[in-house]
């Protein structure tokens, strides 16, 4: 499984390599944001989940800055704020919006999402009608949203660490019946 990772994801060099980058060399230059270790990809995993429930096209910026202090595993930090797209984004917060109003006993039914077109300037035009949504959802939504993405970040870190603890014992096992 590593060695597969590590054939399909761009090495830290090329990345580095880049001349916008140069500036922040310096930050992500620690070898802890880019090696398959099991907690620091289940991590990053963890701060993708979160932010990626962050709307707007800033999803994957913040999964990066969260995850250089947090020494968490960069590629995985990005690659899981990928569960968030058009499709998806409109009923993980009315799910979001459900959760909070089972914390904070609000009755009623959210407001109608707005129409959105699954084209690139209708999804850009939706943006206004998306926030004035959000917007009328409150603070029911932004206690579940909370809860949402803790449940998702929780989930998220123990799912990876048990596949990664189970793929690494099965290679073990493997290895050491191949041995003996």
């Amino acid at each position: 499984m590593k060695k597969y990772l590590k054939s399909r994801l761009p090495s830290p060099e090329s990345i580095l390599g880049q001349k916008w980058l140069g500036p922040l060399a310096p930050w992500l230059a620690h070898p802890r944001l880019w090696h398959l270790h099991r907690r620091a990809v289940a991590l990053g995993v963890a701060i993708g989940l979160v932010t990626g429930l962050i709307p707007g096209p800033v999803q994957m910026l913040l999964a990066v800055l969260i995850a250089i202090p947090l020494r968490a595993n960069i590629p995985a930090a990005v690659f899981a704020t990928f569960y968030t797209n058009p499709l998806t984004f409109v009923p993980l917060y009315i799910l979001a919006y459900h959760i909070g109003a089972l914390v904070t006993g609000e009755t009623g039914n959210p407001s109608v999402p707005p129409e959105i077109d699954f084209t690139w300037s209708s999804v850009v035009n939706a943006f206004p009608d998306l926030l004035r949504w959000f917007v009328s959802l409150g603070d029911t939504l932004l206690i579940g949203l909370a809860i949402q993405s803790s449940l998702f970040a929780l989930s998220g870190y123990v799912a990876t660490s048990l596949v990664w603890r189970v793929a690494v014992g099965r290679l073990w096992r493997n290895r050491h019946a191949r041995r003996g």
